[in-house]
């Protein structure tokens, strides 16, 4: 039997599940970003290739997000990128080449993202 709190009337939406939730979709993809990290960091991977798989995972993690959302993730993958594939540490170069990697993963988040904000 269902409790009548859980029944629907005509023309009523059913509430949005939790994985529709832009922060929680935002949260996934930085834990993503983070796992991806971690497996760089463990099997070592040369920088080149390195970065390209952040860069997959940050186009990923942008799918689902609008506009304002995917720049953040952009931000974080070129963090995450930099800190683990390309320099020691965690280190964050700030160079001309580093920023420039810095608008390509912006720029490619919000290729990725949804079309409305």
């Amino acid at each position: 039997m269902t409790p009548v709190h859980l029944l629907r009337r005509a023309g009523q939406t059913a509430e949005p599940r939790l994985l529709e939730e832009p922060a929680v979709r935002f949260g996934l993809g930085g834990f993503a970003l983070f796992v991806t990290a971690g497996v760089i960091t463990a099997l070592d991977l040369p920088a080149p290739l390195g970065t390209a798989v952040v860069l997959l995972v940050t186009a990923a993690a942008a799918l689902p997000l609008t506009r304002a959302l995917a720049c953040g993730t952009g931000i974080a993958g070129w963090a995450f990128a930099e800190g683990f594939a390309l320099h020691p540490y965690g280190e964050l170069g700030l160079a001309p080449a580093d920023l420039a990697l810095l608008a390509g993963f912006v720029l490619l988040a919000l290729a990725a993202a949804r079309r409305t904000s």
